[in-house]
């Protein structure tokens, strides 16, 4: 993603798609765990996005938060209904879209967030869907250029990234392959996907796990994700 875009208007697709979803759950599954995001529930994960957001327009956000602040704006949401909660995030993040649709592409963050933690809940309660999403698209386009430049830094041999015979990412002729599609990738990039997960995609490479935390925005995950 790059300066040019609109991330307050990213922000709002991103959220209201994750509302929509939200609103067709049951009480059971609005309980069910997370397992891409630990000790955490359905519900847990909508009052940390409305908890970013509060954090936000008061404030007391500086980047991505960190696991104390996540874990207050879980605890502060626990006894109060997932209804009220998406109307608080509705309600304050009207406030919070007008900001970012000023900010610079350094905010792209808080979007990946959103869209991440819907991917989340879809595993959750078994109801894949929307992974043809351009937000998706963008955030893996952004994140493979920089693993190819980590790569190269690293003096390890040069990946490509290829969906069955289309390349993602990277020269045809590198050689090291790293197999997987562009929803793959993005669980992997944001720790969502095992080192071991992540290493057997890997074909050519000596050492295939020298290039996973170099992969890895955040994680890998301590346990196999399957979705």
């Amino acid at each position: 993603m790059t300066s040019k875009l609109d991330l307050g208007a990213d922000y709002r697709t991103a959220r209201e798609e994750v509302a929509a979803l939200i609103r067709t759950l049951a009480p059971e599954q609005l309980a069910a765990e997370v397992p891409a995001c630990p000790g955490w529930s359905v519900h847990d994960v909508v009052s940390h996005l409305t908890g970013v957001a509060n954090d936000a327009v008061n404030g007391r956000l500086r980047g991505m938060p960190e696991p104390a602040q996540t874990a207050a704006q879980v605890a502060e949401r626990a006894a109060t209904p997932t209804s009220i909660v998406l109307r608080e995030w509705e309600r304050t993040a009207s406030q919070y879209e007008a900001v970012l649709s000023k900010a610079s592409s350094s905010s792209v963050a808080t979007v990946v967030d959103v869209v991440v933690h819907e991917q989340d809940i879809r595993g959750a309660v078994g109801l894949p869907g929307n992974r043809a999403n351009p937000l998706i698209d963008r955030a893996v386009e952004r994140t493979l250029e920089h693993f190819a430049s980590k790569v190269e830094s690293a003096g390890l041999p040069a990946v490509v990234i290829r969906d069955g015979d289309e390349v993602i990412s990277g020269s045809a002729e590198a050689p090291v392959a790293y197999r997987t599609s562009v929803f793959e990738a993005f669980r992997a990039v944001y720790g969502r996907r095992s080192r071991s997960q992540i290493e057997r995609r890997f074909s050519g490479a000596d050492e295939p796990g020298a290039y996973v935390p170099l992969l890895c925005v955040f994680g890998p995950a301590e346990e196999d994700i399957i979705e």
